[in-house]
């Protein structure tokens, strides 16, 4: 059996970047630059690996069980090397832009999308729970569909966190939904943490600043409440 090792969660990385080439052959690139600046080795030592449920890590290269030091010396002095270390991370590929995620020692999920309008109500009927779907129809008509995004994207990203994506009911599953309607965009840069979407969930969520026209949504699983998000675009 494998053996990794988990380092204790302290932050989450988010990078975005505008796709270059094979949109999905970026984002496994850019999985292991984001978890090799977290980790502070280069993303030619990381692997990206599939649990099998489907659901991504990155994991780093062992190396061999054991380094060889030069043939004078006795076989009794060959030095374990340390296990490989694992980062959770999820992805987010949209139009024209991709997100990664990064998180020592505990689960993380990422979601992006590009606002746009949407036949939200409909949409909302057909997918969403009875209280999502009030939810979004209390708001004025043009911010409909960005209400719409707020919950899909929390969807999605809660959904990764778990490793289960929407998967086994995931669309009915609760996100927090604030009582005075959708919030205002955040700025980009401005700090957020990952808060409990309910007492006891032990499931936390975020709503980074995002580009222009993206909804951008953070997920984390249990021991995240009140880790910080950060943001960084980067090149692709």
């Amino acid at each position: 059996m494998a053996v990794t090792v988990a380092v204790a969660a302290s932050r989450v990385e988010v990078w975005l970047a505008v796709p270059v080439g094979d949109q999905r052959r970026h984002a496994k690139a850019l999985l292991r630059r984001a978890a090799g600046a977290v980790l502070g080795v280069g993303a030619d030592e990381l692997d990206v690996a599939r649990e099998p449920g489907g659901r991504p890590y990155v994991v780093s290269r062992p190396g061999g069980r054991t380094r060889r030091p030069a043939a004078r010396v006795p076989a009794r002095a060959l030095v374990p090397v340390p296990p490989p270390v694992r980062v959770n991370v999820s992805v987010s590929h949209t139009r024209g832009l991709t997100a990664v995620a990064v998180c020592t020692g505990a689960d993380v999920g990422v979601d992006v999308e590009p606002v746009r309008e949407l036949p939200a109500l409909a949409l909302a009927r057909r997918w969403f729970g009875e209280e999502d779907a009030r939810w979004i129809e209390g708001h004025d008509a043009a911010l409909r569909s960005r209400a719409l995004l707020w919950v899909w994207t929390h969807k999605e990203a809660l959904g990764k966190a778990r490793g289960t994506g929407l998967a086994g009911g995931g669309r009915l599953g609760p996100v927090p939904l604030p009582a005075s309607g959708l919030p205002p965009a955040p700025a980009p840069g401005s700090p957020v943490a990952l808060r409990e979407i309910f007492p006891g969930a032990g499931m936390t969520s975020a709503v980074p600043g995002a580009p222009e026209g993206y909804v951008l949504c953070v997920a984390g699983g249990p021991g995240t409440e009140g880790l910080p998000v950060s943001v960084t675009r980067v090149d692709g």
